[in-house]
């Protein structure tokens, strides 16, 4: 894949249709080469066949030749007259004179019984002339051929008759190299005759030759066989011929292909490539002519759809800007857009004004009235604010029921007047539909850059005002330096928390709680304290209320469970006998789980577990009292006590208070820290007593600071104390020295204040 990306198109368009021309062109020239070669092959065998007819021929004639010279000797009178002398030397010599005649090899006469009345030559030992004599005398005359030692040899048989039969001539003639030279020249082979050899192969293939056996005799020992012959290199000297000739045309050929698949990747290449850059310009975000193109057809469609398409896409480009830019209900900017024109602001470096308002009924008109109708109260409060707004401002809906304005710079009094004159334009009564009804809206205005100098600082102090305008519920809420700087206290602190939690840097104080009666210690209220690292102590009411708006109370108060459990057991184990106090939220008492957690963080608890006390306030008994009945019922089956947490404060009914399944009130110290001085407080908390007890309910009363009203409360019969006359709160380290003063203060504790009562 790489290799076809660095070629190119054109290389690709090329590569192909050479390759394509080559394998075509090989492919036929490899057939007609193949061809070829068998041709050549087939026209040697055949002239080798022919070669084997003329052989014959010659062998035949030549035989027919040696007859008639054989003939004419047995024909000769002096020959026949030396035969039929009976005289052997006399027949030798006339027999060697016919056969140097004749030119054979050698001669034998042999009478009927085959016994040799005259020899010439050297005729061989072996010489089987018993079936050659039976053709002779069947045929008139016999010829075979034979082998004698190494050399090949035709024997011919010829009656002797003067008159009558005398003997049988049997001569033998030579197969030279003579004989095979006319052969070979009247065949157009190479001829040469071989014995010994035992080949079944009538043609043989080699390297060097094409061969023909012409068999002369049967195969064996003695087996004489005639090899014509063609040589190879000269036979297929034609076929190489025409083998460099179909190379050369195929290199031409191919040639000629590379040639004109140049020049057709270079027509079409060029064009495509013209395409690719206008395609890749319009994905590039360009807006590039139509190349020109000369070419037509499915080229000049390709342009003509890429144009169309380089159009489709500015018009949806255009359609998205509007959309991302635009709120599709009024028309109008919307948050983006208006802030990207507020840096713009900020960038020139032009002070200007910012007003913000929101429509409170928004959701109301919705929900009674549908979402189309409430659309078209927006679009009829974005007119009305645009008819009431100057020229040189800036009008956008930023989300909701939100709408955001920039003016011109103007005076706090012409801002002021200005964004009245915006709020009662919007909230005088509209006309939608013939349903007439009145909207009410928030303003809140900013003087930039005095306060704010971003945009990111302007989101943030806008909701800011917006929030103080819903709690202040002023006509037009202005910013107040200082609010800022108040709310990123209270995100460094929520964020800061959970980091508090993991590193365990939250640390315990308790503050100890003495049985009225006999002023003893029994219990201590455990208070949780932070000191952060870089806003210094952090009072729990601060970052317990912001712990319940980040939804970090649930893990405040199980990292509260466990840090008390923990230093129980330290102070249990130091000989201490005394049980813990510790307030749940509001939020705690919503969750299903809290009971488990109490469960196992005091599951090493050596005290019996009425020794632990849960404080929950009014409020959050209050707030969803089902849930908090079903958590309390169930805290309760685990033995704890259950105590009513400033009591006093809250909006509990006693009817209420009678079915809570707690077995404590403890009464606010806001009615027990002037207890001496106030008749008032005197009458509420001794009411609140006898209230309790008449419900079955021991009293905790904090924030007893003097002797005074501790004598006051433990003459009421009020059962606990808890306060900075007794004790301030310690650490779990100080407890038992604590345990230690207040016991050297019983005496005094339980005896002053008697003859008050």
């Amino acid at each position: 894949m790489a290799v076809a990306h660095r070629i190119g198109f054109r290389g690709r368009l090329v590569t192909v249709m050479v390759a394509l021309v080559a394998v075509v062109s090989l492919s036929i020239g490899g057939l007609l080469m193949l061809y070829l070669f068998e041709d050549e092959k087939a026209r040697a065998m055949e002239q080798l066949r022919l070669g084997e007819r003329v052989a014959d021929e010659v062998l035949d004639r030549r035989t027919s030749l040696i007859l008639s010279r054989l003939d004419v000797v047995v024909r000769d009178f002096g020959f026949r007259s030396a035969v039929a002398s009976g005289d052997r030397p006399t027949a030798d010599s006339a027999l060697a004179n016919q056969a140097r005649r004749v030119g054979a090899r050698f001669a034998v006469l042999l009478d009927n019984d085959s016994i040799a009345l005259a020899e010439s030559g050297t005729p061989p030992d072996r010489l089987q002339s018993g079936q050659l004599l039976a053709e002779a005398r069947q045929s008139g005359y016999a010829s075979r051929m034979a082998v004698f030692g190494d050399k090949g040899v035709e024997l011919i048989a010829i009656p002797v008759e003067a008159p009558g039969l005398r003997a049988w001539l049997i001569a033998g003639f030579s197969l030279g190299a003579e004989l095979s030279d006319v052969i070979g020249r009247l065949s157009g082979t190479e001829a040469q005759f071989r014995t010994g050899a035992n080949s079944e192969a009538r043609f043989l293939e080699s390297t060097q030759y094409f061969t023909r056996i012409v068999k002369l005799t049967e195969n064996g020992p003695s087996a004489l066989q005639l090899l014509l012959q063609i040589n190879r290199e000269a036979s297929l000297a034609n076929y190489y011929r025409r083998a460099v000739e179909i190379i050369l045309l195929v290199s031409t050929v191919l040639v000629l292909a590379a040639l004109i698949a140049l020049m057709i990747a270079r027509n079409m290449g060029r064009p495509v490539l013209q395409l690719a850059d206008y395609a890749k310009a319009i994905g590039d975000g360009r807006t590039p002519l139509p190349p020109p193109i000369r070419a037509g057809g499915e080229l000049a469609q390709l342009r003509q759809a890429l144009g169309d398409m380089l159009t489709k896409l500015r018009d949806r480009e255009d359609q998205i800007r509007h959309a991302a830019s635009h709120d599709e209900i009024t028309g109008l900017p919307n948050r983006n857009a208006f802030l990207s024109q507020l840096r713009e602001q900020f960038s020139s470096g032009k002070p200007c004004c910012l007003l913000g308002l929101r429509i409170n009924d928004l959701s109301d008109v919705n929900d009674t009235l549908g979402l189309e109708f409430g659309d078209k109260v927006l679009r009829a409060v974005s007119a009305r604010l645009a008819d009431q707004l100057p020229d040189m401002s800036a009008l956008a809906r930023t989300g909701g029921g939100e709408f955001l304005m920039m003016t011109p710079q103007q005076s706090e009094e012409e801002l002021e007047a200005q964004a009245n004159g915006l709020r009662l334009a919007v909230e005088s009564p509209l006309m939608v539909e013939t349903t007439p009804f009145s909207l009410r809206c928030t303003m809140v205005t900013l003087q930039l850059p005095a306060d704010a100098m971003n945009t990111d600082q302007v989101r943030r102090r806008l909701n800011l005002t917006f929030e103080q305008a819903q709690k202040s519920r002023q006509a037009v809420t202005h910013y107040q330096p200082g609010d800022d700087e108040n709310h990123l206290r209270e995100l460094q602190i929520i964020s800061d928390l959970n980091a508090a939690l993991t590193d365990n840097s939250l640390y315990m104080n308790y503050q100890p709680k003495l049985e009225m009666v006999c002023a003893s210690f029994h219990q201590v209220e455990a208070l949780v304290r932070w000191i952060h690292p870089e806003l210094g102590f952090v009072s729990p009411e601060e970052f317990i209320l912001l712990a319940e708006k980040s939804g970090q109370i649930n893990e405040l108060t199980r990292h509260i469970l466990h840090r008390v459990a923990e230093d129980a057991g330290e102070w249990h184990a130091a000989g201490l006998n005394i049980g813990v106090a510790i307030n749940l939220s509001a939020l705690d008492l919503t969750r299903p789980d809290l009971p488990d957690d109490v469960a196992e963080a005091f599951s090493r608890w050596q005290l019996p577990m009425s020794r632990i006390t849960l404080e929950v306030t009014e409020s959050a008994l209050m707030d969803d009292p089902e849930t908090a009945l079903e958590t309390l019922r169930r805290l309760r089956q685990l033995g704890v006590t259950l105590s009513v947490d400033d009591f006093g404060t809250g909006y509990s009914s006693l009817s209420q208070l009678r079915k809570l399944p707690v077995q404590e009130l403890k009464i606010d110290k806001s009615f027990v820290l002037h207890l001496d001085a106030e008749p008032q407080d005197q009458l509420i908390v001794r009411s609140t007593i006898d209230m309790a007890h008449g419900l079955g309910l021991r009293v905790v009363a904090e924030g007893i600071e003097n002797v005074e009203s501790w004598n006051l409360l433990r003459n009421w019969g009020c059962e606990l104390g808890q306060g900075f006359f007794l004790s301030r709160p310690v650490a779990a380290s100080d407890l038992q020295a604590t345990e230690q003063l207040l016991s050297n203060r019983q005496r005094d504790l339980t005896h002053t204040g008697e003859t008050l009562s």
